[in-house]
């Protein structure tokens, strides 16, 4: 039996608590946004999805309230472009000491405002609130054509395994702004973009799809699990990896598959895609400008491995992920175990 994730278990006592909803097409876990079946002659399904932003402030990760309100909108539409959604906008939840100046607030509401514009759709409204701390929240709703929307599930083996960009980004942004690296790194050095447009052609193709906000492997892991297939990764940084996230790896000597371990990813998205539709989405991506990552395949088996010649070596996904969880809201602990495993695991 495999090692159970710690985050998944909570989820689970969580849900097991509610009803069943008769009209939401995913199951648990199975889908970045949840698809909820409107009826009627209807030929879309609505997805919704929400998220949250509380260690990103509370631990300083993110300190720029423009960055944050871009942050917020984009961390909830990567998950709409992960189902293959149109967005319809966001609701957003502000809340913040009475306190506040009115110069941060106004940055916040700029940023989300910015993000919503760089994907053509709006904030449809929300709630403001006091509170001791910052605290921010985001529900992001869309539209999927029936005939063509995306879930986690479908992988098989024989699969193609592509990301929309390059990984490894997000995790040496929070490591250098973590460890006290980072300088004055201005907003452009990390600021993703939720693929909104690339959602929308891969729906045409994928067997199944999902985000990368939480790091490749997480993602990785998660699909390996719901499909019980082995996900291999070809030993190939130079393709796989941002060109940034691998000059940071040579200047702080940290080795590069660390770099899609950690638990802050890009927002890219990881699709699986059957052989004889790879050729057909290729060239689509081409006519769209659009270059896609290859990343590996699927192969029988259960667990995520990188392919290093002819040799397969898997990786303790289970291990990482589950750090995450134990070390809480303490990420200099979080930091300084994964660095323990890149140390102790050779590749």
């Amino acid at each position: 039996m495999m090692e159970q994730i710690l985050e998944n278990r909570r989820i689970d006592l969580i849900a097991r608590h509610f009803l069943n909803a008769p009209h939401r097409v995913n199951a648990i876990h199975e889908a970045d946004a949840e698809l909820v079946d409107m009826g009627g002659s209807s030929e879309n399904y609505l997805a919704v999805t929400t998220d949250a932003l509380v260690e990103e402030i509370s631990s300083g990760l993110y300190d720029d309230p423009s960055l944050i309100g871009w942050m917020l909108a984009m961390a909830n539409f990567s998950d709409l472009a992960a189902v293959g959604a149109d967005p319809l906008g966001l609701l957003v939840t502000m809340s913040y000491p009475s306190s506040q100046d009115e110069p941060y607030v106004t940055k916040l509401a700029e940023g989300i405002s910015e993000a919503c514009q760089r994907l053509a759709t709006f904030v449809l409204g929300g709630d403001t609130n006091q509170a001791e701390a910052v605290f921010l929240s985001g529900c992001a709703v869309g539209l999927v054509p029936k005939k063509s929307f995306m879930t986690r599930i479908g992988a098989k083996p024989g699969d193609k395994v592509y990301l929309s960009g390059p990984a490894g980004l997000g995790s040496v942004y929070a490591f250098l702004k973590m460890t006290g690296h980072a300088g004055k790194l201005p907003n452009s050095y990390f600021q993703p973009v939720a693929r909104i447009r690339e959602g929308q052609l891969v729906r045409q193709f994928a067997s199944c799809c999902m985000d990368t906000s939480d790091g490749l492997l997480h993602t990785l892991d998660t699909l390996m699990r719901l499909n019980r297939c082995q996900f291999i990764i070809r030993d190939q940084w130079e393709k796989i990896l941002h060109p940034m996230a691998l000059e940071i790896c040579k200047a702080q000597n940290l080795p590069p598959w660390l770099t899609l371990a950690a638990i802050h990813g890009e927002f890219e998205l990881c699709f699986c895609l059957r052989p004889d539709q790879e050729r057909d989405f290729v060239e689509a991506s081409s006519r769209a400008g659009w270059v896609p990552v290859a990343v590996g395949e699927v192969i029988e088996g259960k667990a995520v491995s990188l392919k290093k010649g002819d040799k397969l070596i898997p990786f303790n996904t289970a291990l990482i992920r589950n750090i995450a969880q134990e070390a809480g809201s303490n990420p200099e602990a979080y930091i300084g175990r994964l660095l323990e495993i890149g140390r102790e695991v050779v590749l």
